[in-house]
């Protein structure tokens, strides 16, 4: 009991879940009774869109995710970004043009 204690404490906390699992294999999550109610009333707000609504959501949730991704990604410090600049400049290839001039007939 005093480990399950612990593991509420921990939740309170940072605000995250808990998965165990019992001997049977079955697993359970712990959270907080605010985001279990939150995660019942999203559920019921999906239920009731349309094709087209969902999808639109589901496009919304999908860019949320990828500018979290991408602000993950950005370079923290000046030195970071230069090396990062240089690594695309390694990677390109320059294709060179020679120009010559042309002869015309007067």
């Amino acid at each position: 009991m005093k480990k399950f204690k612990q593991i509420l404490d921990l939740i309170r906390k940072t605000g995250d879940r808990f998965i165990f699992e019992d001997d049977q294999g079955n697993s359970f999550v712990v959270l907080s009774t605010e985001e279990y109610e939150s995660l019942l009333i999203e559920k019921s707000k999906v239920k009731d869109l349309s094709q087209e609504e969902l999808l639109n959501k589901i496009n919304q949730d999908i860019a949320f995710w990828q500018a979290s991704k991408e602000k993950e990604s950005l370079p923290e410090t000046w030195d970071e970004l230069e090396e990062k600049i240089q690594a695309a400049d390694s990677d390109i290839i320059e294709t060179q043009y020679y120009f010559e001039p042309t002869e015309e007939d007067d």
